[in-house]
């Protein structure tokens, strides 16, 4: 066999080799709907429309169990427009939005389930330090029994970076343990990232 012949079927077997890695890559893409969600935007994160007057972010929480240890994994979305909010008290604060969603997991691997808490209420608005900002309200959380309404709920916004959701346990049934639900406030100056949140 001539030398060019055998760079010609090196060629060729380089061709196809290349092929069926980028059809394997494409159907691991196209089966993988968690990559498929992450390139959608139903939030719409950018700063444009109705959205820039939201502040989203994630949930990152350990919750404990009745015995106060370590015992399930909260991961999930929030978005708000409490932060953007004026009036500290007063009748005029309709139009509040908190929602959030987020999968909770055993943390040794089981029990994964996803929970929403929406239709938030406010009924107040305050600042117990310089860093704090505090809205008091109610709101509905879905549960195995179903969606649980008016539950009395605080949520802390701490230095811009860090979010806190305390409901009324006796309403959850102490399902989120005894301590609140952590996540992070997304800097508008560095975006957010690509993400979709499910909602009831």
């Amino acid at each position: 066999m001539s030398a060019e012949k055998i760079i010609a079927t090196r060629l060729i077997l380089g061709i196809i080799a290349t092929m069926l890695i980028l059809s394997v890559i494409s159907v691991s893409l196209s089966n993988n709907s968690n990559i498929l969600a992450f390139a959608q935007r139903p939030f719409g994160f950018g700063p444009f429309g109705e959205n820039r007057f939201y502040t989203f972010g994630t949930i990152s929480s350990i919750q404990n169990d009745n015995n106060g240890n370590p015992a399930w994994i909260l991961t999930g979305f929030w978005k708000t427009n409490l932060i953007n909010q004026t009036q500290t008290n007063g009748a005029n604060l309709s139009g509040s939005v908190f929602n959030t969603s987020f999968k909770m997991i055993m943390i040794n691997g089981s029990g994964a389930h996803t929970h929403t808490i929406t239709d938030f209420v406010l009924k107040n608005k305050s600042m117990t330090d310089k860093n704090t900002l505090v809205f008091n309200g109610t709101s509905a959380a879905s549960l195995r029994e179903g969606i649980v309404t008016n539950i009395p709920t605080s949520i802390k916004i701490i230095n811009n970076s860090v979010i806190s959701i305390s409901l009324d346990p006796g309403m959850v049934k102490n399902h989120y343990g005894n301590t609140p639900i952590f996540g992070v406030v997304f800097k508008r100056d560095i975006g957010a990232p690509n993400v979709q949140m499910p909602m009831r």
